[in-house]
């Protein structure tokens, strides 16, 4: 019975992994998965469907925090700055939330675009296994009320990933029509320094090995196999090679 349960899970597990995606436009790769949908698939595993926020008419699971609710970071804004501070970036409405001593359980929160940029700390125990770096779009010509990470950058083009939580359906439980689960989801987006623009890309190796090809030849260090592996290493090895 106990291996018949696990069958089912792991089952279950796959599916939720292929849903979300495809969803994303995003070819499900074996042994990878974006670092912060793991994570957040993971919070909304643990707490259940008894834990829920009330979205207008919805029951909502899950979480639409990048990396969780808190994590250390700096924020940067053109009446401020605050360095290793709690922050908060919720990706379904794009808020960005922070604490401080004066209010360390109830946070401020910042409206898009009320903050030009700001950074999520190494924390290897939420799966940050490196500072992320995160713009306000209008900063890269992008119309978008949104922040993007920046994958890799340099003076020709950069890479960055915009993501967004979406409300999406149970597939275990159907029965409650009024229940939903946040669905982390992203895109990745190429930047021209020298026109100043920034364009989304078909997340896929081919679509995003031709876009970079036009700043340099990357054919060498950007191959199918290397990006199913890990998109995000591969986009940096490529972007400091058409910088060499």
């Amino acid at each position: 019975m106990k291996i018949m349960k696990r069958i089912v899970f792991l089952l279950l597990w796959v599916i939720s992994v292929y849903t979300v995606s495809a969803q994303a436009g995003i070819t499900p790769t074996v042994g990878w998965v974006d670092p912060a949908m793991s994570h957040n698939r993971l919070i909304r595993e643990q707490t259940g469907e008894g834990v829920y926020k009330l979205i207008g008419p919805y029951k909502v699971i899950g979480t639409s925090y990048l990396f969780g609710d808190r994590n250390k970071g700096n924020l940067y804004a053109s009446e401020a700055t605050a360095v290793n501070i709690q922050l908060a970036y919720n990706t379904y409405n794009q808020e960005l939330e922070f604490f401080s001593g004066e209010n360390i359980n109830k946070p401020l929160v910042k409206s898009p675009g009320e903050v030009d940029s700001f950074v999520f700390l190494a924390n290897k125990a939420v799966g940050l296994d490196q500072d992320l770096h995160f713009i306000y779009g209008k900063h890269l010509g992008s119309s978008e009320k949104a922040y993007f990470q920046e994958v890799a950058a340099g003076p020709k083009a950069g890479i960055y990933k915009r993501y967004k939580a979406d409300m999406g359906y149970v597939s275990s439980n159907y029965v409650q029509s009024e229940l939903r689960q946040f669905d982390l989801l992203y895109d990745y987006f190429i930047y021209n320094a020298n026109t100043k623009t920034i364009k989304k890309l078909k997340n896929n190796a081919g679509s995003i090995q031709k876009e970079l090809s036009v700043f340099g030849d990357v054919a060498s260090v950007f191959s199918s196999d290397a990006f199913s592996a890990n998109p995000d290493a591969t986009i940096r090895k490529a972007v400091l090679f058409i910088h060499q």
